[in-house]
């Protein structure tokens, strides 16, 4: 049998061993004087009481084998017991209730006590219950200063302690009961670096909760941590912490110096876990924490603890003269990692972070963040470059053709685009002229024209009606694209400007959009709707008001007008105009197909808004048909250029007043047609050379990330 490690021996002590493992540790036992000595150094202070009691009249200078041998068989039943004292609390306890919890089963055993499940049928929940194994007035007021230690600290990463409590001579912690397995199980399992990182910083932020508390811990170790179902990692036990004074939370209970758990020169925690301090009997800190915890890190990065010692004399020298032991040949676990391990298990407290908080913030830091985003640029800078090379060497040729294609398919999407934007007009003027109060509108003349009133009632309806074209809810009826969103202008069959949504409370403008070119020429055709294409600082159009007071930048819209005309022949009437605009960059935006194909849009007069250069937008052909792609350079590139003009079809079944199709504007569509590989000599190979070097450098650095990372700890 291998020799005892720490946890085998507070099993042991603890009774936690079933009896076939009891009889293989006490033969070892027998025949092993290191593990004899390092059982009797932990058994020293559990049993000092026991052996008061059994051995009267034995030398003070007991021999560690003889203590061993007791510690090693004392494994009672319910119904032990050491001279006069109480019964030894056993799993036998299943069943009984205690103060006010319920004992259900037995979850485990450490040196001190037993863990039971219980239930606290006041709160109607589960909780982890602690009692001694031996109770006793020394171990009573350790179980409760632990208590009294974990109640001062809420932390998620810290066990809660709900209560504690003496019942029927048993003093009790009353705990969270956590599903899971401690911190040494889970990592048993092979776990990646990041996983294993990730747990102990969440054991260490608990850490640092203690010490903001003014708790040290003292006996940090991966069986007093738990990992929960939820991955939640919590430290427990702290039956060997001791409290100091800290700003925030005032001592209570027992003065500072009771608050000390050993006297001068005594040995307290797991030795293997234990810091110098620990070993020589000297004062303790957060530091001596910090040791402990690196130690365990240590542990679970390598798989082997950092100091060789088969005694425990032997453990202890190596601690205290900080013989670190060399890493694994096949370590993956980097320098820079290894070094915050190494400086955590520095002998001497001062050389160690100077907090908790100070190791966390240095753990935690991704140090192969920057070579694993250097990989992922130069694999990225790679894999354009090579897709520059393909697309350079196997459809150099086909480019041209490509280009075609896809001005002949914008130009299919521009005539598309069109006729749904002219749909678009016509229902909205549909829905608007089916309101109440456009049939007002539409309803109203001037009686002073008819000698039938007086023309100031004639300014008091039209002011009634403007404030009923204010309430409207135009919205609605404006669509819901904000894209595509439009600006409604309303005038009166003397083409006097009622409202417009640009300026909701302009007054009514006595200027006559009649006046309007388009306009004037539709009511005078007496044709029903209107389609221009006119920049939107048009001297015109500012003098209206139509599109707000506010100056007009230089663009182009599209302004359809409906009139709504009464009579035939020479008694046509207007009965009033709804004027639609719409920014024509927003039809740029839904025939654009292909971010290559820069496109520009031009009006009869000339202005023009887009992409492209007005040089290289007016080079092309313009006229009633779709223009021949012509190459023109600019820029010192080459381009292919072509013409589409834009043309409304309406609907001459349905409006026989509607005006023929006619070209409204064109839109000019450009596509450069030399590739990056062709603006210098040797583009080529100096691509692939390039490519190459960005490739090795992405291997390079995905390697090292990998190596600082590692697959597994």
């Amino acid at each position: 049998m291998e020799c005892l490690d720490a946890n085998s021996v507070q099993d042991l002590m603890g009774g936690a061993l079933d009896d076939t493992a009891r009889s293989a540790a006490a033969g070892h036992l027998d025949g092993c004087d290191d593990c004899r000595s390092l059982v009797s150094a932990l058994a020293r202070e559990a049993v000092q009481d026991t052996l008061r009691d059994t051995q009267k009249g034995l030398a003070a200078t007991v021999d560690s084998s003889a203590s061993i041998e007791l510690a090693a068989t004392m494994a009672p039943s319910e119904h032990t017991t050491v001279g006069d004292r109480p019964p030894v609390i056993r799993a036998g306890v299943t069943g009984r209730t205690l103060g006010r919890y319920r004992v259900l089963e037995r979850l485990g055993a450490g040196a001190m006590g037993v863990v039971f499940r219980a239930e606290d049928p006041e709160l109607g929940r589960k909780v982890a219950l602690k009692l001694l194994h031996q109770p006793n007035a020394a171990l009573t007021d350790r179980l409760v200063r632990e208590a009294r230690s974990m109640a001062q600290v809420n932390h998620p990463n810290v066990v809660a302690v709900y209560d504690v409590g003496v019942a029927d001579g048993s003093t009790y912690i009353a705990m969270e009961l956590v599903k899971g397995e401690t911190l040494r199980g889970w990592q048993a399992t092979p776990r990646t670096l990041a996983e294993i990182t990730e747990a102990y910083l969440a054991a260490g932020r608990g850490l640092a909760a203690a010490h903001a508390a003014g708790i040290v811990h003292r006996d940090f170790k991966p069986d007093n941590c738990l990992v929960g179902d939820d991955g939640r990692v919590r430290v427990t036990d702290f039956g060997l912490a001791s409290a100091r004074a800290s700003s925030g939370v005032p001592p209570t209970g027992p003065s500072l110096g009771d608050l000390n758990l050993t006297s001068e020169g005594s040995v307290m925690g797991t030795p293997a876990y234990m810091a110098p301090e620990q070993f020589l009997g000297g004062n303790v800190d957060p530091r001596t924490d910090q040791f402990n915890f690196c130690v365990a890190l240590y542990e679970a990065l390598y798989g082997q603890r950092p100091f060789i010692g088969k005694s425990f004399r032997e453990l202890g020298d190596n601690v205290c003269e900080g013989h670190v032991r060399p890493a694994p040949a096949s370590s993956n676990i980097s320098g820079a990692l290894r070094a915050i391990v190494l400086r955590g298990l520095s002998a001497k407290p001062g050389d160690r972070f100077p907090t908790m908080d100070h190791l966390l913030v240095e753990l935690g830091r991704d140090r192969a963040k920057p070579w694993r985003r250097t990989a992922i640029a130069a694999a990225a800078l790679a894999a354009v470059l090579g897709l520059g090379l393909v697309a350079d060497w196997a459809v150099r040729d086909r480019v041209a053709g490509q280009i075609h294609e896809a001005f002949a398919a914008t130009g299919v999407q521009a005539t598309r685009a069109t006729q749904l934007l002219l749909a678009k007009f016509d229902q909205t003027s549909k829905q608007v002229y089916n309101l109440a109060v456009m049939r007002i509108v539409t309803g109203h003349r001037d009686q002073a024209d008819f000698g039938l009133g007086e023309a100031s009632a004639d300014a008091d309806d039209l002011r009634s009606i403007h404030g009923q074209l204010v309430a409207t809810d135009w919205q609605s009826l404006r669509d819901t694209d904000t894209r595509h969103q439009t600006t409604l202008v309303i005038a009166d069959y003397k083409g006097r400007m009622l409202y417009t949504t640009a300026d909701p409370e302009h007054p009514i403008d006595d200027s006559l959009v009649t006046q309007l070119p388009w306009i004037r020429r539709a009511i005078d055709t007496q044709k029903t709707t209107s389609v221009v294409l006119l920049p939107t600082n048009d001297e015109r159009l500012l003098a209206t008001g139509l599109l707000g007071r506010a100056p007009q930048s230089a663009g182009l819209s599209f302004f359809f007008t409906r009139t709504l005309l009464l009579g035939s022949g020479h008694a046509t009437e207007s009965s009033g105009q709804l004027m639609q605009v719409l920014d024509a960059d927003k039809l740029l935006q839904d025939i654009s197909l292909d971010p290559k194909t820069k496109l520009s849009l031009i009006s009869p007069d000339g202005a023009l808004v887009g992409e492209l250069p007005r040089e290289l937008a007016t080079s092309a052909p313009a006229g009633d048909d779709i223009s021949e792609i012509v190459r023109r350079d600019f820029d010192g590139a080459s381009y292919e250029v072509q013409s589409v003009p834009l043309k409304l079809e309406h609907d001459k079944n349905h409006d026989a007043r509607a005006e023929p199709d006619e070209t409204i504007g064109h839109v000019v569509m450009a596509r450069r047609i030399d590739g990056v590989l062709s603006l210098f000599p040797s583009a080529r190979l100096v691509f692939a050379l390039t490519m190459l070097g960005a490739l090795l450098l992405a291997c390079g650095t995905a390697v090292r990330a990998r190596q600082i990372t590692g697959a597994h700890a």
